[in-house]
């Protein structure tokens, strides 16, 4: 296959513009990554890609696949997407639960309505005078007036029961429209509902697939209806007499097929193959002859499900010729009729970081480089991530694949990186940015449990695998050193959510002690002797402060909820929620009690020191109702607020000062890395 890809570097746009400083909140000076979650829409003139994400509405040029435009960044967030087929309009829904139609010609907004709830499917009738969509908790489909919203028909089936997942589809002369039901008293059984526009009445109930049905689509002649589930075969549907004239199946191990009919009448579909032990590929293949027009491997051998799970839903097949895909989180594919090979660029997503780590755990989510020049973010997906500051360009910290995306991030006291990933129940530990192989490799542990442990020395590795056994490791020889027993409540009920596990797994500051915490069992917490590789000490419950804070302070207690991050001298801790206070270590007593936006007093738990210890930072996460997330900015010895920054849709997952205080970079489940200008606060 011919495979070409976009020379455009990732930041720059259609005319060369800096795409990192498109849309920014107030204070922020770049945007690294560029959202996650996308939806996309081919204009009809073939000119344009838009994409909607969790940052707002892209605008791509399809001849150079560069961006040309952000809109609706202001709030992003964007689920839905749909283009007219006059090419006049893009209607946009957000998790707000409102449509917007957008000039396609410069994104002004024409018109909104709210929703009741929540959409799973967006579209234009043909003609474009109408906009439809399909409730995604009720078993209902409205329309509204496209150029004004105004309401126009609601369709309710006569199940109760809703999906998630519910296509809706006009029929070429806008006489009927279609959508689809889960049957309430079966097991995932989805029918076809087919409503007179007009009249109001359901004519029509197609009921042959056993799974949820992902696609629906009229043929241009408007005689038949195309449908497929999400694994299953593709059947065409009559549209005089309803009745089944066609059933194409027997494609492989399909994980996903996407029916769409060519503007002439041939019935092609985009088809996810996927069954665990080859590689995932998605390809175009005409029905009718069975002919294969595109295919290409996304994922190699060695791919998980749920590495499939995350991207499969990524996918838009439009007009039998207009493919486009996300592949990895991080490259957008795209095949069309004036291109017809591989076509691929660079979107620069940051999806989204895990959240799976206790908030006071060591490995952390986003640090600069002693230097400043680089900043270390670790990812859901794409494991751990370099971003050169000054290029504002992105580069794996482990460079072979092989290593799984399953990765962990660190930094010594000494200023160097280090990454561990799990792979399957292999663990390895490698020196970051590095072409090395790794310092550690060691087996028997879960996908699941607490986070491998480096000692802050960097001289200490360990990993527990389900049993309860701890592996400790030295770095500079790469021997393991002790196996250490964490005692694991036994599950007389043989339930897998309950079994007792390592949850946490912790060194102090100077690698002499590591702690070990269990869900369940009592002793809950225990300390163990580096030096003798024995127990020191234990704990009957979980404490306040979390397995780090007990390391560092024995006998205070937090009257907050919990200490949620300790500075990297480790001279301050901080305690975050209805009360928010900063302790002095040293003196074993409050150094001052932080004052936080009234109403979000319960919605800070990310919070970080400056590497000098003299300012703290924390940001929210999202509550129903807030539109931007909030990061303050304190200083700590006298807990005055000095600055207040709004620019994230969502939670913030991740703070992190630079060396000279001159930059606070705030990770997102939005997909973003916002760098805020710190200058006009801090005069260091």
């Amino acid at each position: 296959m011919d495979d070409r890809k976009s020379v455009i570097p990732a930041h720059v746009g259609a005319e060369g513009e800096d795409v990192t400083t498109w849309g920014l909140p107030e204070g922020a000076i770049a945007r690294l990554g560029r959202g996650c979650n996308p939806d996309f829409a081919f204009s009809p003139d073939g000119q344009y890609l838009v994409m909607g994400n969790t940052l707002g509405l892209w605008v791509y040029d399809l001849e150079t696949l560069s961006p040309i435009v952000l809109w609706e960044s202001e709030r992003g967030m964007i689920f839905h997407i749909a283009i007219s087929p006059n090419g006049k309009w893009i209607a946009a829904c957000n998790s707000d639960e409102i449509i917007k139609v957008l000039d396609i010609q410069n994104g002004a907004c024409l018109a909104q309505v709210k929703l009741e709830n929540y959409i799973t499917n967006l579209t234009f009738s043909h003609d474009s005078q109408y906009l439809a969509a399909a409730y995604a908790r009720t078993s209902t489909v409205e329309i509204w007036h496209a150029e004004t919203c105004k309401p126009v028909a609601k369709y309710t089936s006569d199940s109760e029961e809703a999906s998630f997942f519910r296509p809706v589809s006009f029929s070429p002369d806008t006489r009927l429209i279609a959508s689809t039901y889960i049957h309430d008293s079966t097991d995932g059984e989805a029918s076809i509902i087919v409503w007179d526009v007009q009249s109001h009445e359901q004519i029509a109930c197609l009921s042959a697939h056993t799974n949820w049905i992902s696609t629906i689509c009229f043929s241009p002649c408007g005689k038949f209806l195309a449908s497929a589930d999400e694994d299953g075969p593709v059947y065409v549907w009559g549209v005089e007499n309803w009745r089944q004239v066609h059933c194409y199946k027997d494609y492989g191990g399909v994980y996903r097929i996407i029916p769409s009919w060519t503007p002439d009448g041939n019935l092609r579909a985009a088809i996810i193959n996927f069954d665990k032990t080859d590689p995932v590929t998605i390809s175009v293949r005409d029905l009718e002859t069975g002919e294969q027009l595109y295919n290409d491997q996304v994922w190699g051998n060695t791919v998980q499900f749920s590495d499939a799970d995350d991207w499969g839903n990524t996918v838009i097949f439009s007009n039998g010729s207009q493919l486009a895909y996300e592949c990895r989180h991080d490259f957008i594919n795209v095949w069309t009729p004036e291109y017809p090979y591989r076509r691929q660029f660079t979107h620069s997503p940051i999806s989204f970081p895990s959240s799976t780590h206790s908030r006071d755990a060591f490995p952390t989510f986003a640090v600069f480089s002693d230097d400043g020049k680089t900043l270390a973010v670790k990812h859901h997906h794409e494991g751990v991530v370099l971003w050169d500051i000054a290029s504002k360009r992105s580069r794996p910290a482990v460079k072979v694949e092989s290593a799984g995306k399953n990765q962990f991030l660190y930094k010594t006291v000494n200023g160097k990186f280090y990454v561990a990933s799990i792979r399957d129940d292999t663990v390895t530990l490698w020196e970051a940015d590095s072409d090395r192989m790794p310092l550690i490799e060691g087996t028997g542990r879960k996908y699941w449990g607490a986070s491998p442990a480096l000692s802050p020395t960097g001289k200490l590795f360990a990993y527990a695998d389900e049993d309860g056994n701890l592996k400790v490791w030295d770095v500079q020889s790469g021997n393991q050193i002790y196996e250490l027993k964490h005692p694991l409540e036994s599950n007389d009920e043989g339930d897998e959510d309950d079994e007792d596990t390592i949850c946490d797994l912790q060194f102090n500051i100077d690698g002499k002690i590591l702690a070990s915490k269990s869900n369940s069992t009592s002793p809950a917490v225990i300390l163990w002797d580096m030096e003798f590789g024995e127990m020191k000490e234990t704990s009957p419950s979980n404490t306040a402060t979390g397995i780090l804070g007990m390391l560092v302070l024995r006998k205070l207690k937090p009257r907050s909820r919990e200490v949620v991050h300790i500075s990297h001298d480790r001279k301050y801790l901080s305690s975050l929620g209805n009360n928010t206070y900063l302790y002095d270590v040293k003196e074993n007593d409050y150094l001052t009690r932080l004052s936080l936006p009234k109403g979000l007093e319960d919605m800070f738990w990310v919070a970080e020191f400056s590497m000098c210890g003299k300012y703290f930072a924390a940001g929210t996460w999202w509550q129903e109702g807030m539109e931007k997330m909030v990061i303050c900015l304190w200083e700590v010895e006298t807990g005055k607020q000095i600055a207040t920054f709004r620019g994230h849709p969502t939670d913030v997952h991740a703070l992190a000062f630079s060396p000279d205080n001159k930059l606070l970079a705030s990770t997102s489940y939005d997909g973003s890395i916002l760098l805020w200008d710190l200058t006009p606060y801090i005069d260091d």
